[in-house]
């Protein structure tokens, strides 16, 4: 391990709090309020093939990132006097591969490999290299769990990418399941693992969303700029309002209130939005 802290010394050498403003604004990039912003966009205003194929790609890798975490529970070089640490409180759990850098390697590819062009190569390619230097450059993470971050994002996303061209071309949207399903498991292993069962419960809701607007909303992306204003505007406050509200109401057993919470709010991003979206005409309807 000393190889490795010697690394992050290196890095840290550069510490500069423009740099400091920097690498934070980048690993925010790759935190839970930015890809839900993203994801609606993509969903509601832009291109909902697209990000059904990355949003169900991106849910269950970040599903089986913290799993992975739990069984091979590597401590962080958080605490260490040779290194200063940032933004630890977003530093949950153990060490690899790095959640972040799997996160932002499974968005950032999922979109390059649907979109295919040079400079959506270059972009996405720079913001998992930043997102995995900012990891280090922070003091949250080793070397070693970057890099299995990237890999790990990498193998998921083709693997997932090669199951939904498999169950899409046969019209069998249920066999998606079979990369939820399974984190059923770890679920119940590891309840005090609170980005595990946030990304299951969001994986949960998202793909029973995603057949539901498959099979009967049938929404349309297509609208004036208000329009997709106001659709963000709207979506993302009841989002809000399911995301924080049903705090106050899901009263009982947190691990298991947490799990419905984010299951409600993947399926709002993938299916209750775009129904409403239909219902209100000046949002824009629901094809026929």
């Amino acid at each position: 391990m000393t190889w490795q802290v010697s690394v992050l010394e290196f890095i840290q050498q550069f510490k500069h709090p423009i740099l400091d403003a920097f690498f934070l604004m980048i690993t925010i990039s790759a935190e839970e309020s930015f890809f839900i912003v993203l994801a609606a966009w993509f969903l509601w205003c832009y291109n909902k093939r697209l990000a059904y194929r990355v949003g169900f790609a991106f849910l269950t890798s970040t599903t089986f990132n913290p799993a992975l975490k739990s069984v091979l529970a590597i401590e962080r070089p958080i605490g260490l006097d040779s290194l200063e640490s940032m933004r630890v409180e977003t530093a949950e759990g153990y060490a690899f591969p790095s959640g972040h850098t799997q996160a932002a390697t499974s968005f950032w590819l999922g979109l390059w490999l649907y979109v295919r062009k040079p400079w959506v190569s270059v972009f996405c390619g720079l913001m998992i290299a930043l997102v995995a230097l900012s990891r280090m450059y922070l003091g949250v993470h080793w070397l070693t769990d970057v890099l299995g971050g990237i890999f790990f994002g990498v193998l998921w996303v083709l693997l997932i990418n090669a199951l939904f061209d498999w169950s899409e071309a046969r019209g069998q949207s249920r066999w998606l399941w079979l990369a939820v399903l399974p984190f059923a498991v770890p679920f119940l292993l590891y309840p005090e693992n609170a980005p595990l069962t946030v990304s299951f419960g969001a994986a949960i809701g998202f793909l029973a969303g995603y057949q539901v607007e498959q099979h009967w909303i049938k929404s349309e992306v297509a609208g004036t700029v208000w329009q997709h204003l106001g659709r963000m505007v709207l979506g993302l406050a009841i989002l809000l309002l399911f995301k924080e509200g049903l705090k106050l109401v899901l009263v009982f057993d947190a691990h298991w209130a947490s799990l419905i919470r984010y299951a409600i709010v993947g399926f709002w991003l993938a299916a209750g939005a775009p129904w409403m979206f239909g219902k209100l005409r000046f949002l824009g309807k629901a094809s026929t």
